[in-house]
């Protein structure tokens, strides 16, 4: 088997963007979309992303290459759509993180497959990624009453871990903090599959530290994707399964759970040909579900190799 090609290890772009959501934003405009609705929050949403578009050349250029992998004609009212597209999500994960579903209209596809781990008391990783609403999981851990745990690249998880419950006591969902440099992570995250919880990470957005970037093929072109969800996947050997949460206006959301793998094998003489291999898969079902949603596509950055 060839080797596989690894991403290289520069700093990636979606980090070079500060974030800008913070505990205090959250508390914020949690207290105005309690004052004027989800509906009245969507004329300021509206305004917001004609705003953001304008001024944020990066997101604005990011939202033009993706539609043109997808073989559209961008133009600036699609840019805006893209940007309130991912305005209205941010602001239904507040009403997710309350544990506040109605009002939403959820399908679901696949859900047989939680219900058959909570049955047998299985631990499971749900890999998911940067396309729709990665917090309506969230429902998934009230009606089958299971722990869900996000793995999350925040230094901070330990104080969002006390947001959260002081937004949404009883919803059952925690933050695990990501640090690659330190085992403490993967032990945390251990210790939830033994209990049979599930435990959710992101496959999307390449991090300097991961040494097991691979590069693949994405709407045509190359990538980089991380490695480091099927390493993991790998040492636990547990099973893995892709969930999407696609959202449709005006105020429905789509969960896709489908099986990934029953258990992450990599190849001891060939391990980064096997993670490519893995990673490709994914990358596979990513463009399958974005095509079927393209405007809830939520990398706002250079996301193909060779992009400025």
């Amino acid at each position: 088997m060839a080797h596989s090609p690894r991403a290289p290890l520069t700093k990636p772009a979606w980090r070079r963007i500060p974030e800008r959501g913070t505990a205090l934003g959250i508390r914020i405009v949690v207290g105005l979309s309690a004052l004027a609705g989800r509906a009245g929050a969507g004329v300021l949403l509206t305004m917001l992303a004609y705003y953001y578009t304008l001024m944020h050349r990066t997101a604005r250029l990011a939202s033009r290459a993706y539609f043109e992998r997808l073989g559209f004609a961008p133009t600036f009212a699609s840019t805006v759509k893209h940007v309130r597209f991912f305005a209205q999500v941010s602001l239904d994960r507040l009403y997710f993180l309350r544990g506040r579903f109605e009002g939403f209209a959820i399908e679901r596809h696949g859900h047989e497959h939680i219900m058959n781990l909570t049955k047998s008391k299985r631990g499971a990783l749900l890999l998911g990624s940067h396309l729709g609403s990665f917090e309506a999981m969230r429902a998934v851990a009230l009606d089958f009453a299971v722990p869900l745990n996000i793995v999350a690249d925040f230094k901070n998880a330990e104080h969002m871990n006390g947001v959260l419950a002081e937004l949404a006591p009883g919803i059952g969902v925690r933050l695990i903090a990501l640090d690659p440099r330190s085992p403490g992570s993967v032990l945390a995250i251990r210790d939830c599959i033994e209990r049979g919880e599930l435990v959710a990470i992101l496959g999307d957005r390449t991090s300097p530290s991961d040494a097991r970037n691979v590069l693949v093929q994405f709407f045509g072109a190359e990538a980089s994707l991380p490695g480091g969800p099927y390493l993991l996947a790998h040492v636990l050997k547990c099973p893995v399964y892709l969930v999407f949460c696609l959202y449709e206006e005006p105020n429905k959301y789509t969960l896709h759970c489908e099986p990934f793998a029953e258990e992450v094998r990599l190849d001891r003489k060939n391990r980064d040909a096997s993670i490519r291999e893995y990673a490709q898969k994914y990358a596979d079902r990513l463009e399958h579900y974005a095509k079927l949603a393209p405007y809830n596509w939520f990398n706002f950055f250079p996301f193909w190799t060779g992009e400025p």
